[in-house]
């Protein structure tokens, strides 16, 4: 009975060393407890030991490869936002007024009065006394020096140095644009969005990506032709936001195509799960995209490789494994499918233990240490008093 105990206790062990219980869901727990065929961890103690060795190797692979790495695909999660964009977005210098905008038209001074106006198809506005004024096509600032020429025909302060009436412009209710968004998107088809939102919060607004879609190929068309390839990683790895200069405008493209290669690194990495790569990259920018090694990684790394099918002589040679070391990481390619494991460096003894009748029994280091060494730290023999009780 009590090898059995033991054997459960180190059968317990292995599985919590290989695998994360705490970041399992209930359904993945039912699924462990189910592939081991128990519900109650007291039946292991009567399974025979040959059979509970066997489900344990299975058991711990198919998690490890198959349910925990599931969890995380880099970057997506950038796309799952509910935000309301016109209500925290400032408007750019640069905004073009156009149908359907509305602004806010203030004068202050010798006259003071606030008006709302909402640009119409041919961009007018009406302006009592005035009459119909075309403002579309132009900034804001744009704006305000052309309406301070038009109505100074009738309020003549706006122009007076010395008792001046102040004129500002601000936008209500925006326009939207119409944006095309085409390959693996939610949803995709034609969608408003925000008129001065970047390429980022226009795919959150048009209702995110799937699993599936590149996050490093993104197109942007207009008129029939590529204006812009983004490669969103820039972004999420170095914070190179430089897609936010790039102005959407009504009617573009915007098209992402399926994930090309896509790999699965595990084991001592700070982010461990599914990235993207190009085709000429390597391990070394997968390990980059995953974050970094942590201080518990091996130079030992163990890669799962699936064979692209157009490369194949033979099915039966489509997957293999093998063994590279850190310093290979650079020129080893990686392509779609394939597994990494950046194993963890096994404990080493390297201390040693003195007891008995010395001052300071414990364990001590003994790298590049004599006997000698450790007996002095240990309290040594410069006491005679105690010199005489030591054997």
């Amino acid at each position: 009975m009590m090898r059995q105990i033991i054997f459960f206790t180190t059968f317990l062990s292995s599985v919590f060393a290989q695998v994360d219980l705490t970041k399992l869901s209930n359904a993945e727990l039912d699924i462990l407890k189910k592939e081991l065929g128990t519900s109650d961890t007291s039946d292991l103690l009567v399974k025979d030991t040959e059979q509970i060795d066997n489900q344990l190797e299975v058991s711990v692979d198919a998690i490890s490869k198959d349910t925990v790495s599931d969890l995380y695909y880099f970057g997506y999660d950038y796309f799952e936002k509910d935000i309301s964009f016109a209500d925290n977005t400032p408007a750019p210098k640069d905004y073009i007024l156009g149908p359907g905008d509305e602004i806010i038209l203030s004068l202050w001074g010798e006259t003071n009065s606030r008006q709302k106006f909402v640009i119409g198809k041919e961009g007018l506005i009406y302006y009592n006394k005035v009459g119909p004024i075309n403002i579309s096509g132009r900034t804001i600032v744009e704006a305000e020096s052309f309406l301070v020429d038009r109505l100074s025909e009738v309020y003549s302060t706006l122009t007076d140095k010395n008792n001046p009436t102040e004129l500002k412009i601000e936008l209500g209710s925006l326009k939207s644009i119409n944006i095309y968004f085409s390959g693996e998107f939610s949803k995709p088809g034609i969608s408003p969005v925000y008129p001065f939102a970047d390429l980022l919060t226009a795919i959150i607004q048009a209702g995110g990506v799937t699993k599936e879609s590149s996050l490093r190929n993104i197109e942007i068309i207009r008129d029939g032709e590529l204006i812009h390839t983004v490669d969103f990683y820039k972004f999420f790895n170095k914070g190179d936001a430089s897609f936010f200069d790039i102005k959407l405008m009504d009617r573009d493209i915007i098209y992402i195509p399926r994930v090309n290669i896509r790999a699965n690194i595990q084991g001592q990495i700070s982010r461990p799960g599914y990235y993207e790569l190009f085709k000429n990259e390597t391990l070394d920018d997968l390990i980059s995209h995953a974050g970094r090694l942590t201080s518990n990684a091996s130079s030992n790394i163990i890669i799962d490789a699936i064979e692209p099918i157009d490369q194949r002589l033979s099915d039966d040679y489509a997957m293999s494994s093998k063994n590279v070391k850190i310093n290979e990481a650079k020129t080893v390619l990686i392509n779609d499918g394939d597994f990494i494991n950046i194993k963890r460096i096994e404990n080493v003894e390297s201390k040693v233990k003195i007891f008995g009748r010395v001052k300071s029994p414990g364990e001590y280091a003994a790298s590049s240490s004599t006997l000698k060494d450790i007996l002095d730290i240990a309290g040594g023999f410069d006491d005679p008093e105690f010199r005489k009780t030591i054997y």
